[in-house]
């Protein structure tokens, strides 16, 4: 596969009287796209802001960002599969891109219909939390919707998500026929034999399981042209989650930070050089029994090994029980040969317990990527600091916080410090507190 990415640096976006990139200036016409984005009857409530970097302003709640790209060339469609999109296999021909910012899913839709997954992201453009987000140096264009409460939650997740990605498309489009300023080709040319093989193992959440909804769809959760359930690893070109094959939020993480993932780009260009880069292996995890995660584990070495990897970075996107899976795939790649590097949270040792959930003589080479504060946002008001007060909410005014959501905060005001997986390894610290 041969892949020519066309960048498009954005350094400031207007609102105008009609929709193109121009000089690195994008203008959208804000009527003209609400008017599409209403026309879909399931939609209760579509609005469209800018949130700038530095700006003392907190978005809330975040469901997903996404960065708009769009298939200039070659088959399919960039998203493929994702609610209803086509699903023709991606990572050929030429791709465009409009850097520098993504457009925020802001909206108040559970992520399925099981409970338990409350809405508990919020962005701050400015503070110690967003010097820890990446996000929060784009432009952020936040689309904040809402859907008719009446349907169930899983058509709920397609009209919001839909709405989001007509937006993207819609940015995208302006760069059709235009010459990029930056051109990027990723192909994985045959190199010197004797380089290292190397495969990147990224597990992904899946809530079907959690759901009790195996049918598939968006679930607020990464899916795999368009399928989030529980599915067997899947062996995919880089190529293709470069197009978005991979696509969709689970915790902090969105489709923005997958389409940007470091891990895969850097593996990319040194591809060559010190590794020969084989491939990708997604796994799936929070499967309901322990045959079925070891099965998936096995599988995923077994795999792993007919790629003729020698080498393998493991990272995932969740936590609690789907840690079982990583590091049982850890170990089934060490068992076969293959030396396993795992990329990793860890939990504050309480009461003496591991900061890894089950610690494996296999795993010997941990890369920490932990940055966070005193829990996940929702936590209780007095375990550690707060994030100061901010002048502006993009989103609900108020969210229900506490073990059974039974207390309003006022989202503006003084927030406990989140918690923050940097789970495609972003940044460069591997702890902070507040």
């Amino acid at each position: 596969m041969r892949l020519e990415l066309g960048t498009f640096p954005v350094r400031d976006v207007v609102f105008g009287s009609r929709t193109r990139w121009q000089d690195g200036v994008l203008e959208i016409n804000r009527d003209a796209l609400l008017e599409e984005v209403r026309k879909d009857p399931r939609l209760t409530k579509a609005a469209l802001e800018l949130a700038r970097p530095g700006e003392s302003t907190r978005i809330w709640p975040v469901r997903d960002a996404i960065e708009p790209r769009v298939k200039v060339e070659g088959p399919g469609v960039v998203y493929p599969g994702i609610a209803g999109r086509a699903i023709d296999t991606v990572g050929q021909g030429r791709t465009h891109r409009l850097a520098g910012i993504s457009v925020v899913e802001v909206s108040e839709v559970l992520p399925h219909d099981a409970g338990g997954d409350f809405n508990s992201i919020f962005w701050d453009m400015s503070g110690p939390w967003g010097d820890v987000l990446p996000v929060s140096k784009l432009i952020n264009i936040c689309l904040v919707v809402e859907a008719d409460p009446a349907l169930t939650v899983l058509d709920q997740n397609d009209a919001v998500h839909r709405a989001t990605l007509l937006i993207c498309d819609r940015l995208a489009e302006t760069t059709r026929g235009l010459k990029p300023p930056e051109t990027e080709v990723f192909e994985l040319k045959p190199v010197d034999p004797a380089l290292p093989k190397v495969v990147y193992i990224p597990c992904l959440h899946s809530a079907s399981a959690m759901s009790g909804n195996s049918s598939s769809g968006f679930f607020c959760t990464t899916a795999t042209y368009g399928l989030s359930q529980l599915t067997s690893p899947w062996v995919l070109h880089p190529n293709e989650i470069i197009d978005g094959a991979i696509t969709g939020p689970y915790r902090i993480a969105s489709s923005w930070h997958i389409a940007n993932n470091p891990i895969l780009l850097e593996l990319y260009r040194r591809h060559g050089v010190d590794v020969n880069f084989v491939g990708v292996i997604a796994v799936r995890t929070e499967w309901t029994t322990m045959a079925e995660k070891e099965l998936m584990c096995l599988q995923t070495a077994k795999t792993a090994q007919m790629l003729g990897a020698q080498g393998a970075i493991v990272a995932w996107d969740a936590g609690g029980n789907e840690f079982l899976e990583v590091i049982h795939t850890v170990r089934a790649c060490e068992r076969v040969g293959i030396k396993a590097i795992l990329l990793t949270s860890e939990d504050d040792p309480t009461g003496g317990a591991p900061t890894l959930l089950e610690p494996l003589p296999e795993a010997d080479s941990v890369v920490s990527v932990f940055i966070g504060g005193s829990g996940y946002p929702g936590a209780a008001q007095g375990a550690g600091n707060v994030l100061p007060r901010v002048q502006r909410v993009i989103g609900s005014p108020t969210r229900l916080v506490g073990p059974v959501r039974e207390e309003v905060m006022e989202v503006a005001g003084p927030m406990p410090p989140p918690r923050y997986n940097d789970t495609y390894g972003f940044g460069r610290l591997s702890g902070i507190e507040y």
